[in-house]
């Protein structure tokens, strides 16, 4: 009889699935996701460039529009010229920079004028042009006096 008792008393489980298990194994998903999430973001960070610094910088001056030049190509031969339209970008902080600019002018057009005359065909080529504005601007800074001159633009390319 105690074994029918022991029968009788049992405890029958229902068959299907234990929802505390899913619940477990859900939130344990959603941890390790969150997890992996602010490690990867703090990997990837300093991998990833800061463009809005690049762009505050690059606005942050006055832009002073030079002129537009023609000249000769300097090749034996040639009867290649050059047309640009030149703009300077000169630091915001300083106010008396554009004035400084306005005033120097005409030593800032024949610095321009004496650099493009003397260059070649291969040293206004597309991939040189960089190095150009740096000269212009190494040129315009040391004639003037301080670094007046922070980015030198070329509104107008034209080569023929």
């Amino acid at each position: 009889m105690q074994l029918a008792d022991e029968k009788g008393t049992e405890i029958k489980e229902k068959p299907g699935f234990d929802f505390r298990i899913i619940l477990i194994g859900l939130l344990l998903f959603l941890v390790a996701m969150g997890v992996t999430y602010f490690v990867m973001r703090s990997l990837i960070a300093p991998l990833v460039p800061e463009t809005n610094k690049k762009q505050q910088e690059l606005l942050s001056g006055n832009l002073v529009e030079v002129g537009e030049f023609t000249t000769n190509i300097n090749a034996a031969g040639s009867t290649r010229f050059l047309k640009v339209k030149v703009t300077v970008e000169v630091s915001a902080d300083d106010k008396k920079a554009q004035e400084t600019i306005t005033k120097y002018m005409p030593v800032i057009k024949d610095s321009i004028l004496g650099i493009l005359a003397s260059q070649s065909l291969a040293d206004l080529d597309v991939r040189n042009r960089n190095n150009l504005k740096a000269q212009i601007k190494l040129d315009i800074n040391a004639k003037i006096g301080g670094e007046l001159v922070k980015n030198v633009y070329f509104t107008d390319f034209i080569m023929q």
